[in-house]
């Protein structure tokens, strides 16, 4: 007997690089990673495409995973936030 693991089908699936927000050709419902002084916050899905904001800054409207199900399950308004999108990576 060898100390190698199975893993059943397929294996074990490929790892996944985060990618920048600009990027990817379709941003609503992702899973994002935002880039803050304080550390990676995780858990945060994309609302929307990247737009300019009225400073002429390109954002992205993010919510916490909690509330974007929310959003779309029971149809809460959840708080968004505008994030710069240089920013933002994609899961």
């Amino acid at each position: 007997m060898t100390d190698e693991v199975r893993y059943p089908y397929f294996g074990k699936p490929p790892a996944r690089e985060p990618r920048p927000a600009s990027e990817e050709p379709a941003l609503r419902g992702k899973r994002v990673i935002l880039s803050t002084p304080e550390g990676f916050v995780y858990d945060v899905r994309a609302i929307s495409q990247i737009y300019r904001d009225g400073d002429g800054r390109k954002v992205i409207d993010v919510v916490l995973e909690e509330h974007y199900f929310r959003w779309m399950f029971l149809e809460v308004i959840a708080p968004s936030e505008a994030f710069p999108s240089h920013l933002v990576w994609v899961e």
